[in-house]
């Protein structure tokens, strides 16, 4: 399963999910992070698109943020996206709480099939 985190830094949340410059995404297996990588997103130098946006995280299945409007929300879920939110500020404390289901609506949900 592939996570995409919207940031600047590979370490911390932007908070506004439409001005990231990169997402960080992590791959998990069984409760493992088995890879990690940086896609770097070129639309924010240029005329906005909403897909071009979305396109470094087209083969993830979940995307953990901090807050995400109304139009990326419903982009996503139309991705068949799984929207995870978040108030950590730390990509890896945000991991880790997922591991241990409490950012879970499905209480009884694993998080890595």
């Amino acid at each position: 399963m592939k996570i995409a985190f919207p940031t600047n830094d590979g370490l911390s949340f932007c908070s506004d999910f439409s001005q990231s410059k990169a997402f960080l995404i992590l791959t998990c297996e069984l409760g493992e992070i088995t890879g990690e990588e940086m896609r770097w997103n070129k639309t924010n130098d240029v005329i906005f698109n909403s897909d071009l946006f979305l396109n470094p995280i087209n083969d993830c299945q979940v995307v953990m943020a901090n807050d995400i409007g109304p139009l990326f929300t419903g982009l996503l879920r139309g991705k068949k996206k799984d929207i995870v939110l978040t108030q950590e500020s730390i990509i890896t404390n945000a991991y880790v709480h997922y591991l241990e289901n409490s950012l879970r609506k499905e209480a009884n949900t694993c998080c890595c099939p």
